[in-house]
């Protein structure tokens, strides 16, 4: 059996909300709120990041509700954002 090791680290999660679900979606099992969910290095300047995320939001016209932060343990390296990623999905992914 073959094993693979993953590099994880703490992450802070950055939860957008951007509008809410239709009543048919939430019926078959969606989500109250669309947004996005990034986990980023808590080496960023999450406060700035935050207000970069909502600017980028407003441009791309993609709504914007609010913005929540968690701590997140054991976050795979690997899928870690920065914010060049975080505002060219906002700009490429339409909610």
């Amino acid at each position: 059996m073959k094993k693979k090791t993953i590099e994880v680290c703490n992450a802070i999660i950055i939860d957008v909300s951007c509008q809410l679900n239709d009543s048919t979606d939430i019926k078959c099992g969606g989500p109250p709120v669309l947004g996005y969910d990034f986990g980023v290095s808590p080496d960023e300047d999450i406060k700035k990041l935050k207000k970069k995320v909502e600017k980028w939001c407003k441009k791309y016209h993609r709504g914007f509700m609010s913005i929540r932060t968690n701590k997140y343990k054991d976050f795979p390296v690997e899928h870690l954002w920065t914010p060049e990623k975080i505002e060219n999905c906002i700009k490429e992914n339409a909610i």
